[in-house]
């Protein structure tokens, strides 16, 4: 399963649904996370795609974007997308 972030909150639902389903692998809205808190969620074993651009919820175009880059990658997983 494929987890789209766009913000803080989204990301600690993600590592909240991690902790039961390993498989989980988070992409998070460009700019969203440093370096550092990339690295320490990458250091636990958790998968992370950090997108270089800013996407979210008021770039409509622009999820539908992300969401098409992410189904490219992973055509036979599931994507939820925060809400």
């Amino acid at each position: 399963m494929i987890f789209f972030a766009w913000s803080t909150a989204g990301v600690a639902a993600f590592e909240k649904l991690r902790r039961d389903n390993l498989d989980c692998q988070l992409w998070v809205r460009g700019g969203l996370l440093t370096q550092q808190q990339l690295t320490a969620l990458r250091s636990t074993g958790a998968q992370v795609t950090n997108f270089t651009c800013d996407i979210g919820p008021e770039h409509a175009d622009t999820i539908t974007y992300a969401i098409s880059v992410i189904r490219e990658h992973h055509p036979n997983e599931s994507i939820w997308v925060e809400s």
